[in-house]
């Protein structure tokens, strides 16, 4: 799944409140922010396989903490919709002191067979 690929499945979950890798000033809650956060290059004998496993980090903020989770659900839900599925992994729910925020996490990983190409 390429970046687009993602940002396509959030998007259709959360329709113009998706954001990378921060939100604009003065963003209206609720929304998403997503970004990879690393990547693991995939090799043969042969050198690169031309594929890599991509960890993307996305949150949900919201004002309430039920709000957060029950978006980030809807996250998932869209993209265990997509072929092949991505895995998750370390959901987390935490409070933003700062922006007085509720934000659920969620690390996802795909696959990328177009990592690393030029666009």
């Amino acid at each position: 799944m390429t970046e687009d690929e993602l940002f396509a499945v959030l998007d259709g979950a959360m329709p113009g409140r998706v954001f990378t890798p921060i939100a604009p000033a003065h963003a209206v809650e609720p929304y998403i922010i997503y970004q990879d956060v690393t990547a693991q290059m995939q090799h043969t004998l042969c050198g690169f396989a031309g594929l890599a496993q991509v960890f993307w980090q996305v949150d949900s903020y919201a004002r309430t903490r039920r709000e957060a989770k029950s978006n980030m659900a809807r996250v998932m839900n869209a993209l265990c919709a997509c072929d092949p599925q991505p895995t998750f992994d370390n959901p987390q729910s935490l409070y933003e002191i700062e922006t007085r925020l509720n934000r659920r996490m969620v690390q996802v990983i795909t696959w990328d067979d177009s990592f690393g190409e030029t666009p």
